[in-house]
């Protein structure tokens, strides 16, 4: 029974690391919502040259870091402690491009490398060397687009290949789920929050309710997809709910879009772009967001707010291959 208790126990708190740890990533490529809409093409479309992607400069930052996040713990504080010190590796390798290289600076970059990371003299030079030139090879200025521009072109450091999400592996219970009482208190807030859209409400009178409402859904969005006996893990599915529901409630639109109500366009836009820049994923994980999002819908019929699903799930079902092909564009 002991030894029970404890693995139920690591696994609990293996979840909440890897939820928190996604938040946190989540929330530093987060933006607020702009004060107008800036019409652009999408991320795939911005003109990388041939072995490069276009990022936007959130993530390039993040992707510059990675080799840094193997020296800290997988926890908040950890990659708090490897993002501070990815911005002072940045930012002097920036200042190499630009040809003003300075040993004092280096020195103090070495230090910080060196107490952050708890590295020894040696390892932390060889690693600032490194990350110095890691910036020249992902950022070649000679490739870069003009400046002023809002993202970037990075080398793709590898080629994935990119598959269609097996369908397969969604086997559910066609048993409906009726609504318990938090499932009628989460539509209650998602009904508030359309009303808020649909009124023009400004974003910080109902920022509150927002983000507790996105915590809420994604433990009700998993608990309903165990109960209907999902043979792979909820949590691949119901990780993908905060940046889409970010999408719609926390992003200005040309026009109102709520959670029923979504046009072919967005649909389009949250896939190709918003996707790609406000959340990193491994390449293969994108594949997730289709189905994910179908599946939600179909919860949402579940729990009542939905009259009838079956509209959305086919602008998703068209997306779907497109964003397949875009994936493909960006990391193939």
């Amino acid at each position: 029974m002991a030894k029970k208790k404890k693995g139920e126990t690591d696994k609990r708190r293996s979840k909440a690391r890897e939820k928190m740890k996604r938040k946190r990533v989540l929330r530093s490529v987060k933006s607020k919502p702009k004060p107008k809409v800036i019409h652009r093409p999408g991320l795939p479309h911005m003109g990388a040259p041939e072995g490069f992607r276009s990022i936007s400069f959130s993530q390039a930052m993040l992707e510059y870091g990675k080799p840094l996040m193997s020296y800290v713990e997988d926890d908040e504080d950890g990659l708090d402690k490897a993002m501070q010190v990815s911005g002072l590796l940045w930012n002097y390798a920036i200042s190499v491009e630009e040809g003003n290289e300075d040993k004092k600076l280096e020195k103090e970059t070495v230090k910080a490398l060196r107490k952050a990371l708890g590295l020894d003299k040696d390892e932390a030079q060889a690693l600032f060397t490194k990350m110095v030139e890691r910036y020249s090879y992902l950022f070649p200025q000679d490739v870069q687009p003009e400046p002023g521009l809002p993202f970037m072109f990075i080398r793709k450091e590898l080629r994935h290949l990119i598959r269609p999400f097996d369908y397969k592996t969604l086997v559910l219970s066609k048993e409906i789920i009726p609504p318990d009482k938090k499932d009628k208190d989460v539509i209650g807030k998602i009904r508030r929050l359309d009303g808020y859209m649909s009124d023009g409400t400004e974003y910080d009178k109902y920022e509150n309710l927002f983000f507790s409402l996105k915590d809420e859904c994604e433990d009700l969005f998993e608990k309903w997809l165990m109960a209907k006996g999902l043979k792979v893990d909820a949590r691949d599915f119901s990780s993908c709910l905060p940046i889409y529901l970010d999408f719609i409630y926390g992003y200005l639109h040309d026009e109102v879009v709520v959670l029923k109500s979504v046009p072919n366009i967005y649909f389009i836009e949250f896939f190709e772009d918003f996707l790609l820049r406000k959340m990193m994923a491994e390449p293969n994980e994108y594949v997730c967001w289709p189905p994910a999002l179908k599946l939600f819908y179909q919860f949402l019929h579940e729990k009542g707010y939905l009259d009838n699903h079956g509209e959305i799930i086919e602008k998703i079902d068209r997306v779907e291959p497109y964003f397949i092909e875009v994936l493909r564009k960006q990391f193939s």
